[in-house]
C-alpha cells in the first residue's frame, strides 16, 4: 500500500474517476419515468469469474421491465455490489436506452490478482501502539499467509495461515460462498492451532502483565469451526456457525491469577454455537462514505453437551455505523458498538477489552480497560483532500496491479465510550468511567482495500498520542 502511494506520483497519467463508473447513454428520449426492457447484458474482462457470480449481485436481469430512472439507479448499487465482492479492482457499467423501449447494458471488469503468498513479518501484541510503547524484536511473528481467491472462479476463498514466531498460529479455511443452484446457502470450515511461550494473565494499571514459558508454551488452543450462511438477497446476511475449543494453560497462570480460567481449570474444552446478522447498505465496505450498516451477534459458549464442560456465557455484540455525504467533497459518519457478556463463567482469558484491535476510544490505543459490558460511540467528520482518481503506473505490464484508485481525506473524529468491570476494577482506573477522546486524521486509501489512517488524539484525561491504524475509522 505504501509503495503504490509513492508509485502513483511517478505513473502516465491520471484520471478523476476511482473504481470504475458508471454512464448512461440515450440514443433515445432521456425521461425517467419511461418505461423500458433490458434487453441485453454483455459482459466483458471477467476472465475467472463465471457470470452467475456477476449476476448475483445485480438489481436487475435480462428481460425485466422498469423505469429509466430505476434502472440507472439500480445500475449504479449493482456496481457498488461487484466491487464489495472484492473479486475486482474496477468495474465500468454502460447503460444505453435505444427506441423503442429497449435497453442494454454492458459491464467490463479489471479483475484482481487472487493468489497470494504473503510473508509475514508482524508484531505479536494486540496492536501496534502497544509494540511502539516498548518495541522488542523477540515479540516479532514471522511466517506465510497463502490465500486463493476466487477458486474456481465462483468467489471460493482458500487460506493457509503458517505464523511462527512470539504468537503462533496455524490454520486452513475453505469458504464456499454458494453451493444451492438459487446461490442463497454458503458453508465455511476451519481448523487451527494457537500457541504462545508469552500470554497476559493479569491486567493492571490498565496495561497486561505477560507470562512467559521457557520450558514449553504457555497457552495453546486447539478449533475447529463450520459455518452455514444465508443470503436470501442482496443486503441481508445470516451466519450459524458450530464451534469446538479446546484450551491448554500453563499450572503457573492459576498462581498468578486464580481466575484465569473458567472454575480455577488450566485446561478445558467447550462448544460453542454462534448466530449473526448483518445489513450491509455501505457503498463501498473497505472504506464507506454513503450508506449504513448493521451486525448482531450472539455467541453461546457451552452446550453441556461435553463431559466436564464448565463454561456458560453467552455474548451480545451490536454493531450500527451511517455514513452521509454532506456536500462537495465533505462526508460524516457516526457509529455505535455495544457488547454484553453474561453467564456464571468467570474468567480472565476470555474477557473483553477495549484498546484490543480496533475496539477502543480513539485516544487510549496505549491502554487495555477489561470489563464484562462496554459501548463506544465514534464520529468523523472528513474532507476529501485527493477526492478518488485512478493512476496508470507505466512500467507495470499487468492491469491487475498497473492501474490503482486512491484518495487522501483528512478527518476530525470524537469517541466516546465506557466499559464495566465488575471484577478486575481494583488497579484499573479507567473502567467503570466514561472515556471521551477527539482529534485530526490523514486517511490514505487504495486498491485491493488498503487503508492506513495517522492520527493525531487528545483524550479526557489530557494525553496526547500519535497512533496508526490500517482500517477504516467507522
Amino acid at each position: 500500500m505504501i509503495l503504490a502511494f509513492f508509485l502513483l506520483f511517478f505513473s502516465g497519467q491520471v484520471s478523476g474517476s476511482d473504481e470504475g463508473s458508471l454512464s448512461v447513454i440515450y440514443n433515445g428520449q432521456g425521461e425517467p419515468y419511461s418505461r423500458v426492457v433490458v434487453e441485453g447484458i454483455h459482459l466483458s474482462g471477467n476472465d475467472i469469474t463465471r457470470p452467475r457470480i456477476i449476476f448475483r449481485e445485480l438489481l436487475f436481469a435480462e428481460g425485466d421491465t422498469l423505469t429509466q430512472g430505476k434502472l440507472v439507479k439500480n445500475a449504479e448499487i449493482s456496481r457498488q455490489n461487484l466491487l464489495n465482492t472484492s473479486l475486482f479492482n474496477f468495474v465500468e457499467m454502460e447503460v444505453v436506452f435505444n427506441e423503442p423501449g429497449n435497453a442494454y447494458v454492458s459491464i467490463g471488469f479489471v479483475e484482481r490478482w487472487y493468489l497470494w503468498p504473503i510473508p509475514i513479518l508482524e508484531i505479536g501484541y494486540l496492536n501496534l501502539n502497544h509494540w511502539l510503547d516498548e518495541p522488542s524484536f523477540s515479540t516479532l511473528n514471522y511466517g506465510v499467509y497463502i490465500t486463493r481467491d476466487n477458486f474456481r472462479g465462483r468467489m471460493q476463498r482458500l487460506e493457509l495461515l503458517i505464523r511462527a514466531g512470539y504468537r503462533q498460529n496455524f490454520s486452513l479455511t475453505y469458504d464456499n460462498p454458494y453451493f444451492n443452484a438459487r446461490q442463497t446457502f454458503g458453508w465455511r470450515a476451519e481448523v487451527g492451532l494457537h500457541r504462545s511461550h508469552e500470554v497476559p494473565y493479569i491486567t493492571r494499571d490498565n496495561r497486561q502483565l505477560n507470562f512467559r514459558s521457557d520450558n514449553g508454551f504457555a497457552y495453546r488452543q486447539y478449533y475447529t469451526r463450520a459455518s452455514l450462511s444465508y443470503r436470501p438477497g442482496i443486503f441481508n446476511t445470516h451466519l450459524l456457525t458450530l464451534g469446538y475449543n479446546q484450551y491448554k494453560y500453563a499450572d503457573s497462570l492459576l498462581i498468578l491469577n486464580p481466575r484465569f480460567g473458567p472454575e480455577g481449570m488450566s485446561e478445558f474444552s467447550f462448544l460453542n454455537i454462534s448466530y449473526q446478522f448483518r445489513h450491509d447498505r455501505r457503498d463501498i465496505k473497505a472504506y464507506p462514505l454513503e450508506g449504513h450498516f448493521i451486525d448482531f451477534r450472539i455467541n453461546r459458549l457451552g452446550l453441556d453437551l461435553l463431559r466436564d464442560e464448565e463454561m456458560n456465557m453467552t455474548v451480545f455484540e451490536l454493531t450500527a455505523r451511517k455514513y452521509w455525504p454532506l456536500f462537495a467533497q465533505w462526508y460524516f459518519a457516526a457509529g455505535f458498538k455495544g457488547s454484553a457478556n453474561t453467564g456464571s463463567t468467570i474468567s480472565y482469558f476470555n474477557r473483553h477489552s477495549l484498546g484490543s484491535r480496533e475496539d477502543l476510544v480513539r485516544g487510549y490505543e496505549n491502554y487495555v480497560i477489561d470489563g464484562q459490558y462496554y459501548i463506544i460511540f465514534k464520529s468523523n467528520l472528513k474532507y476529501a483532500l485527493v477526492p478518488q482518481r485512478t493512476s496508470n503506473i507505466g512500467f507495470i505490464p499487468s492491469e491487475k496491479f498497473s492501474r490503482i484508485h486512491y484518495a487522501v481525506y483528512v478527518n476530525l473524529f470524537a469517541d466516546a465510550g465506557t466499559i464495566e468491570d465488575r471484577y478486575y476494577v481494583d488497579g484499573n482506573l479507567l473502567a467503570n468511567r466514561w472515556l471521551a477522546g477527539v482529534g485530526l486524521g490523514l486517511d490514505f486509501v487504495t486498491y485491493y482495500d488498503k487503508v492506513m489512517r495517522t492520527e493525531l488524539t487528545l483524550n479526557r484525561h489530557g494525553e496526547a498520542g500519535f497512533f496508526i491504524h490500517l482500517t477504516a475509522p467507522i
